[in-house]
């Protein structure tokens, strides 16, 4: 098999993250590098979005959504179990998913349309940016109520699931590139966040300092319409 990525990509995260909890060092990884022009060439042959991650398996099936990916590879490796091993740690597994997929989606609406990141290279909008900011941090609040009724140290029990990767892929990429924390409000998140990011697959990887340069202080350049947010963080 083989993983085209961009090692420290929001969606690609979630499935380094995996893989290193997993203990998975059979696939074979392939990244891009940003700054060299995107998309490169050999990525447009593989998506017609340009997006990764990218799985190749064995017999040449071509998945391109992150969470598929995970689920594909759970099956592959069954061993140790991480979406759950009863019909309801499954669903739960894959409530938390859903919502933190939201989150993902809104997050990057509210970088490509207000952050200097994205200027000159698409249509920006400040109305559209504010909605999108809001509604993520809505859907951190909803994480963290249902982070409220969990018994264990993990987002959705005792032990680690694909949620885990998935939440810390998300909210590591808006700090460590976006400089964007999360809201005051959130504690049991925060508790869980800081207990994740010292497991060793939650290890930084480094981000383009050009990049970097421009996609820090979002809550600065384009808040949400809830300025007691930003206070907060």
């Amino acid at each position: 098999m083989k993983l085209y990525e961009l090692s420290w990509g929001l969606y690609p995260r979630r499935v380094g993250i995996y893989l290193a909890e997993k203990g998975i060092t059979s696939i074979e990884r392939v990244s891009f590098d940003l700054m060299a022009g995107w998309p490169p060439p050999e990525l447009t042959q593989l998506s017609p979005l340009g997006t990764v991650p990218i799985l190749q398996t064995e017999e040449g099936t071509l998945i391109r959504s992150s969470v598929a990916i995970l689920e594909y590879l759970e099956e592959r490796f069954p061993s140790p179990n991480m979406l759950g091993t009863t019909p309801e740690y499954r669903a739960r597994t894959r409530e938390f998913v859903g919502v933190i997929d939201e989150a993902a989606m809104q997050f990057g609406i509210w970088c490509h349309k207000g952050s200097p990141a994205f200027a000159g290279r698409e249509p920006q909008s400040s109305e559209a940016a504010t909605f999108a900011a809001d509604a993520y941090y809505g859907r951190l609040r909803l994480l963290e109520k249902l982070a409220g009724e969990t018994k264990g140290p993990f987002l959705t029990g005792a032990d680690v699931t694909i949620a885990d990767c998935i939440g810390m892929a998300t909210l590591q990429f808006a700090k460590a590139l976006y400089d964007v924390s999360l809201p005051g409000d959130c504690p049991i998140l925060a508790r869980w966040y800081v207990m994740f990011a010292a497991r060793p697959s939650a290890a930084l990887v480094p981000y383009p300092a050009p990049l970097l340069a421009i996609a820090q202080g979002l809550t600065q350049v384009c808040p949400p319409s809830d300025r007691s947010i930003t206070e907060r963080l």
